[in-house]
């Protein structure tokens, strides 16, 4: 997402902004993590002591990501620097939850004295305005974005269905309930599968074996962008069975691409993705459910074709990364002077 992002904020019309990245935690080793959240906090004091930092933008997430963020936070409020707060995790409610009271008195205070909090949806809003109702004036939903899709071949749509998994392998996406739900379609003609991911790649690809669906499911474990791109241009179908989730990038990618989704209503994906208009929603768990949507994608090509162009049109209105680039600039400038707003 912040890769998108930046690139977005290289053209002309946001020449008057200048945004640096910083990151807090780095490739490579957990181990090196405290390195990198030092150099970021040496950078933002340097940056406001040069007078060349305004507004902190502070991606958060949940376990290491938020102890990382309430040091940058605290560093913010006694530089005198607004801060938002950005949130992403999928976990985050159950971990704020989970915290003794004076962790979460701490994440309380971050989210109280920050000037603006995005989300991604409404579920989110509400995860934060329960826990800290005086910051429910300030909360902002802005869903992910990405980039508009290239070319795609239209015939994509009305040749064989290619259902594609793209994600982290394991027990929270549902990738066992997938599985299952591909046995119970073995004997139905017409469609293959790519389940693309790291995690439990080993145990999912014997899941698939077992199954007796290895002429038909491919189990290519990590794959890079341009490996991605390849299979959402390839694929017409896009399943995500999670039982937890934000807004995942995996599913506004497809709607940029036009293929068609199917995914269970978890996180933010209602507010995006309606039952029969944008896709097939199917509750967590539900095997059968699941073989069902996947079955009636399978048999009819002009359900496919419908699907993807609705989500497509979806994607231009909501989900364009430039679209998202000027409302988060909008935030940065109304947090820096909120007097105007």
């Amino acid at each position: 997402m912040m890769a998108e992002l930046r690139c977005a904020l290289r053209v002309d019309r946001f020449a008057n902004i200048k945004v640096s990245f910083v990151t807090t935690r780095g490739p490579g080793s957990i181990l090196l993590s405290p390195l990198f959240l030092a150099q970021a906090i040496v950078r933002l004091v340097l940056l406001r002591l040069l007078g060349r930092a305004d507004v902190v933008h502070i991606n958060l997430s949940a376990f290491g990501s938020t102890y990382r963020k309430l040091i940058l936070a605290r560093i913010s409020r006694i530089s005198g620097l607004p801060y938002v707060l950005h949130l992403h995790s999928d976990q985050f409610d159950r971990f704020w939850d989970s915290q003794g009271s004076i962790l979460k008195k701490e994440i309380d205070l971050m989210f109280l004295r920050s000037e603006r909090i995005i989300v991604l949806g409404n579920y989110w809003k509400r995860v934060v305005s329960d826990r800290v109702p005086d910051c429910s004036a300030k909360i902002i939903i802005v869903p992910n974005a990405t980039r508009a899709a290239g070319f795609r071949d239209p015939n994509i749509m009305k040749q064989a269905a290619d259902i594609l998994f793209l994600g982290r392998l394991g027990l929270r996406k549902g990738v066992p309930e997938l599985v299952r739900a591909l046995a119970s379609l073995g004997s139905k003609s017409g469609w293959r599968a790519t389940l693309a991911g790291d995690g439990a790649v080993g145990d999912t690809r014997a899941a698939v074996e077992r199954a007796g669906l290895g002429d038909r499911v491919s189990v290519p474990g990590w794959v890079g962008p341009a490996q991605v791109e390849a299979l959402l241009r390839a694929a017409n179908i896009l399943v995500l069975p999670s039982f937890s989730e934000n807004l995942p990038m995996s599913v506004i990618e497809a709607l940029a691409h036009g293929a068609a989704v199917v995914c269970t209503p978890v996180g933010a994906l209602p507010d995006l993705i309606e039952h029969e208009r944008t896709g097939l929603i199917v509750e967590p768990g539900d095997v059968e459910g699941l073989a069902s949507a996947l079955g009636r994608l399978i048999d009819d090509p002009e359900l496919r074709q419908r699907l993807g162009e609705n989500g497509r049109t979806l994607h231009k209105t909501r989900l364009a990364i430039e679209i998202c680039a000027e409302r988060l600039v909008a935030i940065w400038t109304e947090a820096v002077h909120p007097e105007e707003r």
